[in-house]
């Protein structure tokens, strides 16, 4: 890492909606002076950013002020109105760049998430975590319509459309041999589509 440079956490939101959960990681995690905390900030992606995501982001800075418009010194937030392609063109050229002027000695670590990425985007979430080499991600899918093609036909006969795409996207994560996955819900009176595929990477 950079001399003198503390690491940091960097989560992804992406598919973020009004950002509220990705706002909530920073709520989490305030800042701290000591030498061996780690600052967390919060990166919102989605095609436009929502009336509501003003709102909401002023509730949380009542309650949590570090999460704000910067004026702390901190960014914990911050919002990019972009769609997920643009996004991962622009940042990855921007990591690529990064890593080989620190020859891919870089402290940093970054976590990716999603809530209810429609269809496919989930897909495209996961490809971008696994590409970026995240530290982990969390995604929770939704509009499952054709997101089972690839599955074998006896499991999505067995296992039904929504479980057999999952099952697939978490044979992806596991292929590359770079993470440890598992599945978790929240309850159902939150969401019907409750399903959380957690991917770690391996140590």
């Amino acid at each position: 890492r950079q001399e003198g440079r503390r690491p940091s956490i960097t989560v992804y939101d992406l598919c973020s909606g009004h950002g509220l959960t990705g706002m909530l990681f920073a709520a989490c995690n305030p800042p701290r002076s000591t030498s061996s905390s780690i600052p967390v900030r919060t990166v919102l992606v989605d095609r436009f950013e929502p009336q509501s995501h003003a709102v909401l982001k002023d509730c949380i800075a009542e309650v949590c002020p570090w999460i704000g418009d910067g004026t702390t010194g901190t960014d914990a937030t911050r919002f990019v109105p972009s769609t997920l392609e643009d996004f991962f063109a622009q940042h990855t050229n921007k990591e690529d760049s990064t890593n080989n002027n620190n020859n891919n000695n870089n402290s940093d670590a970054s976590v990716v998430i999603s809530t209810h990425a429609c269809g496919s985007l989930t897909d495209q979430v996961l490809e971008y975590a696994v590409h970026c080499q995240s530290a982990a991600s969390a995604v929770m899918p939704c509009c499952y319509t054709g997101t089972d093609k690839g599955a074998p036909y006896g499991v999505r006969r067995a296992l039904g459309v929504s479980m057999s795409a999952d099952v697939r996207r978490s044979f992806f994560l596991q292929d590359t041999g770079a993470y440890h996955v598992d599945f978790a819900t929240i309850p159902k009176t939150i969401t019907p589509m409750n399903r959380i595929i957690v991917a770690e990477r391996r140590k």
